[in-house]
């Protein structure tokens, strides 16, 4: 049989590559389970895979119960680093402690605790389309479709390696490749919500409208064509615990998107009818939420 030598620059890649998967939670155990199976299901990556898990005491009972969730996932392999933030710290100050402090590969997969994959990703293969176009900087999955275009905002198709992307005019916080580079050299804090000073740095609100600007200083491209439907279910909605999420004096949690609407509209049609999560279930209602804050914090 004639041996097949793959060079460097073709797919798939002849080296394993290392990444950090990081993973910023924050007092939600219930939902974390069908993140993390289904990100072992659908994410195919053939390196070496470090995790990260940053979980941020929201609520505390609530976070124990993660703790101990994590510590069975550690002691199996599966997770490597468990940072903790008691109290909560918020999710930009959680980031720039990962960043400073944990972070050691070129590329991170970023994730969120309430997101549920629900069709493949190639890891390798995106790893590898990055490494040859050094100017994408972000390839990120979205949760409802991919738009041609948003408000006056285009967002154009284009692409690399065989793959389809769709250009966007900001830094995304949903799942996806962050080239630690690129994040390094933008990446600044201040005191209230620095996950979106950072993101400013990007350039100004007229600046992003500029599709060439964006290509050449953002590099920020959701996987997939335009029009094309979501990769990941966000299955958290009313259950956002980042701290400045919560509204009322940080009283009562807010929300996103319908549901219903995230769940049936931007589905991919293929896919098979879909299971019940935590946030479909009366335990996760505003109520519920609420009789878990005043056990907390004594409301």
């Amino acid at each position: 049989m004639t041996e097949i030598k793959i060079k460097d620059n073709q797919y798939p890649p002849s080296q394993k590559r290392n990444i950090d998967l990081v993973i910023t939670g924050s007092s939600r155990p219930q939902l974390f389970p069908f993140c993390w199976e289904s990100f072992k299901k659908y994410v195919h990556f053939r390196g070496n895979l470090r995790v990260i898990f940053n979980e941020d005491f929201v609520f505390p009972k609530e976070s124990h119960k993660m703790i101990k969730y994590l510590e069975g996932l550690r002691d199996k392999g599966e997770i490597h680093e468990i940072i903790i933030h008691n109290p909560a710290i918020g999710l930009g100050n959680s980031l720039d402690h990962l960043i400073k402090h944990e972070i050691k590969s070129d590329f991170i997969f970023y994730l969120q605790d309430d997101w549920e994959f629900e069709v493949p990703i190639d890891l390798d293969r995106l790893l590898w389309i990055m490494e040859r176009n050094p100017k994408i900087n972000l390839i990120f999955l979205n949760k409802s479709k991919n738009w041609p275009k948003l408000s006056e905002t285009l967002y154009p198709q284009y692409t690399f390696d065989f793959v389809d992307f769709t250009l966007f005019h900001g830094w995304s916080f949903l799942p996806g490749i962050w080239r630690m580079k690129k994040v390094r050299e933008k990446w600044k804090v201040r005191d209230i919500r620095p996950e979106g000073f950072f993101t400013n740095q990007f350039g100004n609100h007229e600046q992003r409208l500029d599709i060439k600007y964006c290509k050449e200083n953002l590099g920020a491209y959701a996987l997939g064509k335009n029009g094309e439907d979501r990769y990941i279910r966000h299955i958290g909605y009313d259950w956002r615990m980042a701290n400045w999420r919560l509204q009322d004096g940080g009283k009562v949690p807010g929300g996103t998107y319908d549901k219903e609407l995230m769940d049936y509209r931007f589905r991919p049609a293929w896919l098979p009818k879909l299971i019940d999560t935590p946030h479909r279930k009366v335990v996760y209602e505003k109520e519920d939420i609420k009789q878990m804050l005043s056990e907390e914090i004594g409301m």
